[in-house]
């Protein structure tokens, strides 16, 4: 680590967090890599107390829950003894949420929680809200399994990741660069990803030299791909980190050999942040089970391991808004085995579903599938929506709309797509009443057909 990196860990982002932020961050950190130094059962019995007494203060303060648990047989919280009992409770869908929404928050916590929104992998915006402790402890929790890959608090990082949407002032640029340079770190979009600019993104990295790389999945490996095609010299990062879709074996290979470096993914959704990560074994992806409760279910709702089923999740810490057995529209597979790195949070074999197609067009543009959530979820007349593919000079857009919806709407984002696309694509709007799942019984955000 650099020697500014040490100081940034040890002294000036502690000094940030607790006096400038005056915010939890750092004290949630440390006191969730202390609890590494437990077992299983021991983190188990941790993960139970909090599970407790968060269904405890949900049947007392938050009216949704009360109401939908009784309706599901449960006469009394206090039938709830142990996570055998905790799952017969019914799961929590997004238009449950949405549906409900004011009766998932406490009275306690109105008009004083964050407030956010996802486009998801599903393609149903979805905003949620949560306290500021809750914010923090996800903070910590991201920070803690960055950690453990070279990519910590005060980790020299370069991140390939996505960007600000439509028109940014100059001074909010000049915060956020401050910002990032602040935490050590480089963004750099890929959401204008094309064949010229491959070889800006190994300058950049040359350039930098940073400790690690955290990247979504393919712009890393079209990186990768031109990196050994053209026999480029890449400086070598200590890691790197994928999250964001599914890293595929040769997706894995192609990147390991060109940046000869070893490759870890991350799981994770804006509702929760870091869910899950791999660590140096690469033998499955430690769950956060100190923050939050990860199930997988099978088509009769009942839980399984071992064998992909549908995630089901619960936030230990977010008592600004609970999301109590929230299906998140993944789908993973939890391994009964542990890791043989010493780390005592149980592990999830692989995640199953989730998959972003890229969009290109006819000179080499290339946009990664999750250009259009991160777009989509900045307007509140959309409920559902689709991009698909089907040839190189067009790009079909499904939109299930309400009356929010604008013409004005409609013109801004086909500015954002055609800033991308550099208008080589023709777009196709479809206001359609509903969008078709696929065959698994999910909703695909962006499809694309070509070869």
């Amino acid at each position: 680590m650099s020697t500014y990196g040490y100081i940034y860990r040890h002294f000036l982002f502690p000094f940030y967090s607790r006096f400038i932020k005056k915010s939890q961050v750092y004290n949630e950190y440390s006191q969730s890599i202390n609890r590494l130094k437990w077992t299983e059962s021991e983190l188990k019995h941790f993960q139970w107390q909090r599970l407790e007494k968060l269904l405890h203060y949900c049947w007392n303060n938050v009216p949704f829950y009360k109401k939908h648990w009784q309706q599901a047989g449960i006469e009394s919280i206090e039938d709830i003894k142990d996570l055998d009992g905790f799952s017969k409770l019914p799961i929590l869908t997004k238009q449950d949420v949405s549906d409900h929404y004011d009766k998932f928050i406490p009275n306690s916590a109105k008009g004083k929680n964050i407030r956010k929104s996802t486009g998801g992998s599903t393609g149903q915006p979805f905003t949620f809200e949560l306290d500021e402790l809750s914010n923090d402890a996800r903070q910590a929790i991201m920070w803690r399994g960055y950690g453990w890959l070279h990519a910590g608090l005060g980790a020299k990082s370069l991140f390939l990741w996505g960007d600000n949407v439509g028109k940014i002032s100059t001074l909010r640029k000049l915060k956020e660069a401050l910002y990032h340079r602040f935490y050590h770190r480089k963004m750099v979009s890929t959401f204008d990803m094309n064949i010229e600019h491959l070889d800006k993104y190994t300058k950049e990295i040359n350039q930098y030299k940073p400790e690690t790389i955290v990247s979504y999945v393919n712009p890393l490996y079209e990186v990768a791909k031109y990196i050994n095609k053209q026999n480029i010299k890449i400086h070598s990062p200590l890691s790197l980190l994928t999250g964001a879709e599914p890293l595929y074996e040769y997706q894995r290979q192609e990147i390991e050999q060109a940046f000869k470096s070893k490759v870890y993914n991350t799981y994770g959704c804006r509702e929760f942040m870091l869910i899950a990560a791999e660590c140096e074994k690469q033998s499955g992806l430690h769950i956060n089970i100190d923050h939050l409760v990860v199930e997988t279910l099978n088509e009769d709702n009942e839980n399984i391991t071992g064998e992909a089923g549908d995630i089901v999740i619960t936030d230990l810490m977010n008592y600004g808004m609970p999301l109590i057995r929230y299906v998140n529209g993944d789908r993973a597979t939890i391994s009964n085995s542990a890791c043989s790195c010493g780390n005592p949070l149980p592990l999830i074999k692989k995640i199953n579903g989730r998959k972003l197609d890229v969009i290109k067009t006819k000179s080499g543009q290339m946009i990664p599938g999750e250009l259009f959530p991160h777009l989509f979820k900045e307007f509140a007349g959309l409920t559902r929506f689709q991009v698909k593919q089907s040839n190189i000079n067009s790009l079909d857009i499904y939109l299930v709309a309400n009356e929010q919806f604008s013409t004005e709407d409609k013109q801004a984002i086909s500015h954002e797509i055609n800033k991308y696309s550099k208008q080589e694509l023709a777009l196709n709007f479809h206001m359609v009443n509903d969008i078709p799942l696929t065959s698994s019984g999910k909703y695909r955000v962006t499809i694309s057909e070509l070869s």
